[in-house]
């Protein structure tokens, strides 16, 4: 069972191949309606996730602001731009137009 070193980066990357297949045909077997539905769930998750990164982010600025002096705001309005994005995916899932 002992392989040389040089093919189990290979052995992996099949595997990995294999598992992405399998979980393409699970995917492709569930109705529309419902991997739609799970999409627009991930999405909303992802988007409470993110708003709630960016509130406690420019908290710690904020913070480190009244602290020391220094503005450091990139990582916060870099967590509400990736919010603003998932809410435009959550409603092109939606099909809702703005």
């Amino acid at each position: 069972m002992d392989e040389p070193e040089d093919t189990q980066p290979l052995a992996i990357i099949y595997m990995l191949l294999q598992i992405g297949a399998s979980l393409w045909m699970l995917w492709s077997l569930i109705p529309g309606h419902q991997r739609q539905a799970a999409k627009m769930r991930l999405i909303l998750a992802g988007q409470r996730i993110t708003a709630a990164c960016a509130r406690r982010a420019g908290a710690g600025s904020m913070r480190a602001e009244l602290a020391t002096g220094s503005r450091s705001y990139a990582l916060p309005y870099g967590l509400s731009l990736v919010r603003d994005g998932l809410a435009k995916a959550y409603d092109r899932a939606r099909s809702v137009t703005l």
